[in-house]
């Protein structure tokens, strides 16, 4: 098993400039980004040490999230961001030989 150490923890995230575009593709989210980044800076700190320290921030554009929409047709939720997320890392990961692991955020609603 990995050691806690050695864990990523892979955490969607955004930028404020597109908090616009992200909220018409992603109806599930905060109403603002300054909600949205209060929720997730919680989420971190609530991992406690030192996981919170091992939390990779994967920036989610609006743009790729339209695309992933496009392509398969499904609605972008808090799982699906997640697991994009945890992909990214995961390519990251490989290439520096980290092992990465979504958090257990209980049901997903970012609200």
């Amino acid at each position: 098993m990995d050691s806690e150490q050695d864990m990523q923890i892979a955490l969607a995230w955004y930028r404020p400039e597109e908090w616009d575009d992200i909220k018409l593709i992603c109806p599930d989210v905060h109403d603002t980004y300054e909600e949205w980044l209060a929720s997730a800076q919680n989420t971190i700190d609530a991992l406690g040490s030192p996981l919170k320290d091992n939390v990779v921030k994967v920036v989610l554009t609006a743009s790729e999230l339209r695309k992933w929409k496009r392509a398969t047709g499904r609605k972008v939720d808090a799982k699906v961001r997640s697991q994009l997320a945890v992909k990214r890392a995961r390519k990251i990961a490989t290439a520096h030989n980290k092992p990465t692991h979504e958090p257990d955020l209980g049901s997903g609603n970012p609200r």
